[in-house]
């Protein structure tokens, strides 16, 4: 870096001490020159003229270092605290004009120069908690990199050297380093200038059988694949009992495939269901010709009382999707739905599109992908309310995922009823997608979205602004608006418009309402 012109860029800069440290070395600042005494300089035989020639030699380098040209040297962070610690610093050091530092985050980064060198002390994730996290974190480092900074240098310091590969970047040396006591790693590569792609399914041979279900398939992923492939969705429905023999819906995660059984009728015979499953996955295996490893599959049926909140697997083996412009986790196996709502793709495009310049609110946040479409469609603030604190720790993963900083993106674990009671802030969009059912036995807490939803709509109103707007979903299929809700605010009903292709054999999925105050509205 002491000899380069091109930029150097910190995206996690912290107080500013790698800028600080480069910006020094570049000037050919020597160590110390600042201080004003030093231990030897009270030996007998210290020779104080032949030091302060020393010291004359290294101002006067240090004065040529400043005249040089200098490279952009630029660092960003998303905490405000810290980026004032970072000019502190810089400004003590004498360096304010040489290194620029904004408020910025990971998601956000855009390349000043076709080339430069990208430096970074990562976050270490030492507490077992913040491992998860972190590791995804290094994920989305690794993307930005290949899709902004094609051509750049990168080299990162971390302390966890198992986590070298969540880059997914070739590095070219790996140095081992302390921090202090702590053993630590510094990576460093180039980065590739080819960005990574999505998965792709193919369009299946038109090939008829005497299987009725088989041949339901194959007409559906002409459909669905063609598309998919044109609105770029990597996530969707391929199936929903169509046929009632076949009691299932299959949908594609990228290149999983995510099988769910519907408990048959009692007049159905469960030996012949169980039959007709089987046969079912055998031909979802060979239509789209994938390996049972790439197959998950669960049984929904009816939950009651403390079954309906039990989880059907431990395995905590997360994967990574795609939906816009954002990417989310997604659990195959332990709970019985995966962690992203595919019918709910269109409200989250509106999300996406009406975001920026607002704050935004997610009630019932269940994993915040509304959260993360609004934040990529440009949302100045975030805020996402849920009571589970798996819904909330896997929030924070799928921000660390996309590059967001909960300095930015609030995350709260807290009972949404209760939270809108005591909180006092504004919001310019508002999404409210609360469960049919909860009850909470610790807390003796009891929600019925059809008894509650006149109080809910209303408590979250009270903090919108005043040309905001709020969306309202439910899945309760049964669900009837109440009238009272219609004198206060006015209602669009967009269920209609919220509907994906995918899902449009079952219009009923979800019902949507998009509510606005009064008054902003006749002022439209």
């Amino acid at each position: 870096m002491a000899e380069s012109s091109k930029p150097l860029l910190d995206p996690m800069c912290g107080t500013g001490t790698i800028l600080i440290e480069a910006a020094l070395m570049f000037g050919d600042s020597a160590p110390g020159l600042s201080r004003s005494y030093f231990g030897f300089m009270g030996w007998l035989q210290h020779d104080s003229k032949l030091w302060q020639g020393l010291v004359d030699e290294a101002v006067f380098r240090e004065e040529a270092g400043l005249a040089r040209k200098w490279p952009v040297m630029i660092g960003y962070d998303c905490d405000p605290v810290v980026i004032k610690s970072a000019r502190e610093n810089i400004s003590r050091a004498g360096l304010e004009e040489k290194i620029t530092i904004k408020r910025a985050e990971l998601a956000t980064l855009q390349s000043p120069a076709t080339q430069g060198m990208i430096l970074s002390n990562l976050p270490y994730g030492e507490r077992l908690s913040e491992v998860e996290q972190v590791s995804w974190l290094y994920r989305a480092f690794g993307r930005k990199c290949s899709l902004s900074f094609p051509g750049w240098d990168v080299g990162v310091f971390i302390s966890n050297a198992d986590l070298g590969d969540r880059f997914n970047l070739v590095w070219k040396k790996r140095f081992h380093l302390f921090n202090g006591s702590l053993p630590c790693r510094l990576l460093v590569g180039r980065i590739d200038r080819s960005p990574p792609t999505s998965f792709l399914w193919n369009l299946p041979q038109q090939e008829r059988t005497d299987n009725e279900f088989a041949n339901r398939l194959r007409k559906n992923l002409k459909k669905t694949i063609r598309w998919a492939a044109k609105e770029s969705v990597f996530c969707f429905r391929i199936y929903d009992r169509d046929l009632p023999e076949y009691n299932i819906s299959i949908d594609l995660y990228e290149k999983w495939v995510h099988i769910q059984e519907y408990a048959p009728p009692k007049t159905i015979d469960r030996e012949l269901a169980r039959k007709r499953f089987k046969l079912a996955v055998r031909q979802v295996r060979d239509v789209l010709g994938v390996r049972s490893d790439r197959i998950f599959i669960k049984t929904r049926e009816r939950q009651k009382g403390k079954k309906q909140y039990q989880k059907k697997s431990n395995k905590r083996k997360l994967y990574e999707v795609r939906e816009g412009a954002c990417s989310f986790l997604v659990n195959f196996t332990d709970y019985l739905d995966t962690g992203l709502f595919l019918d709910h793709r269109p409200i989250r495009e509106r999300i996406f599109r009406v975001a920026g310049g607002r704050k935004f609110l997610n009630l019932f946040g269940y994993t915040g992908s509304a959260t993360l479409q609004a934040a990529a469609g440009g949302a100045v603030m975030t805020t996402t309310v849920d009571l589970s604190a798996t819904y909330t720790e896997w929030s924070r993963l799928n921000l660390a995922l996309n590059g967001f900083c909960e300095g930015t993106h609030r995350i709260i674990r807290a009972d949404g009823m209760d939270w809108l009671r005591q909180d006092k802030g504004k919001y310019g969009l508002i999404f409210v997608d609360p469960p049919t059912f909860s009850n909470t036995r610790k807390e003796k807490r009891f929600f019925d979205i059809q008894r509650d939803h006149f109080q809910l709509i209303k408590l979250a109103m009270s903090r919108l602004e005043p040309s905001g707007i709020l969306f309202f979903s439910t899945n309760f299929r049964k669900f009837s608006l109440d009238p009272r809700l219609q004198e206060l605010f006015f209602l669009r009903d967009i269920s209609k418009d919220t509907i994906p292709f995918d899902f449009s054999r079952n219009s009923k999925i979800h019902k949507c309402w998009e509510v606005r105050n009064t008054d902003s509205q006749k002022r439209q």
